[in-house]
């Protein structure tokens, strides 16, 4: 990231505030691969009401081609389907990243009604370890 990245994201503040997920908080993606549709669990990194990150194992296009994902606690489903839009999806550092497969994607969820929004909230509030600065 740039200077400027740098100094945009400094002044412009989030809408919504970010936690750090707890261990075994999922985005689940429906994959199509050479084999048919493969469903793959993904751990979270972070979560908003506005949206979540994680990282994944795979190429931009295959992600891409999903187009919704579900969010999971353990083996439970809490959403069987949020429709997302990608803000970013960026590679991780080589020296993170031994196979060069690894990207790291943050996504903003559409739009959620009232009662989603309210079970977003307690999800969160269930599955996080706290707050990202």
């Amino acid at each position: 990231m740039g200077i400027l990245g740098w100094l945009r994201r400094m002044f412009r503040s989030r809408k919504h505030p970010r936690f750090f997920a707890s261990k075994g908080t999922f985005v689940v993606v429906k994959r199509h691969t050479s084999h048919g549709k493969e469903m793959q669990k993904i751990q979270i990194l972070d979560i908003s009401e506005g949206g979540c990150a994680f990282i994944y194992n795979g190429t931009k296009k295959e992600l891409e081609e999903a187009g919704f994902l579900s969010l999971m606690s353990g083996d439970e489903p809490q959403f069987d389907r949020v429709d997302y839009v990608t803000a970013s999806d960026l590679p991780v550092p080589e020296k993170y990243n031994t196979s060069g497969w690894l990207r790291r994607r943050g996504v903003n969820f559409k739009w959620l009604g009232m009662f989603d929004r309210k079970r977003l909230q307690e999800f969160i509030a269930e599955h996080s370890i706290g707050r990202l600065s």
